[in-house]
């Protein structure tokens, strides 16, 4: 069986507070972890509500055939991945290390589905054909690369109260902490002012 070779969407899609798009191939991941929230319209809903809307996402990208449907188990399984990817990268952003997200992560993932092509530039992991593990194998390929080549340190989930967005961190020192620093950063920035204030003060003797 030989591995699937049409075009997949690679692009991130929007980003929140007019960051940079994490590079290359690792967009497509940073894409299907932001589903969460629909930055451009529906107003920050849900991007895979349903099955249908899971195909529908995937088959946009070039992971899934168009005419493929798809149940409420792959659905879960979907999200088990989605959920998990994110509570790694809040690990990389200083968060504690969610082991019931990552188990359940690895759960999902335990299917057969790619197969590894070596490049002059390092491996790549391609699907065996456009089906739902294979959409999936093209995904986690694309974060095992990223973790062996050291892009995968640079993204990122914000902290903010009900964010969770991922970006890409550009930064030299790689201490950016905030999707939006004009957004979630000032608010915890408040948030933090605000406490400070309240704060009982202590009499001077």
């Amino acid at each position: 069986m030989t591995a699937v070779t049409a075009a997949i969407d690679y692009s991130a899609g929007p980003q929140a507070g007019g960051r940079e798009p994490a590079p290359g191939e690792l967009g497509l991941v940073q894409a299907f972890v932001n589903s969460h929230y629909d930055l451009e319209g529906d107003h920050g809903g849900e991007l895979l509500h349903s099955p249908r809307a899971l195909a529908g996402w995937l088959g946009s990208r070039g992971l899934l055939e168009r005419d493929r449907s798809l149940a409420r188990a792959e659905l879960r399984r979907a999200l088990d991945v989605r959920e998990g990817l994110r509570a790694m990268l809040f690990a990389n952003n200083g968060e504690e290390w969610d082991d019931e997200a990552v188990e359940r992560l690895n759960r999902a993932a335990a299917r057969p589905g790619a197969v590894i092509q070596f490049h002059r530039d390092g491996p790549v992991f391609e699907s065996h054909e456009r089906d739902f593990d294979g959409a999936l194998a093209v995904l986690l390929g694309i974060v095992a690369r990223a973790q062996l080549d050291g892009r995968w340190a640079r993204l990122k989930a914000c902290p903010g109260d009900d964010c969770g967005w991922v970006f890409y961190d550009y930064s030299r020192n790689q201490a950016s902490a905030w999707c939006s620093m004009s957004i979630c950063g000032s608010r915890s920035k408040a948030r933090a002012y605000r406490q400070r204030r309240h704060q009982p003060r202590t009499r001077r003797r």
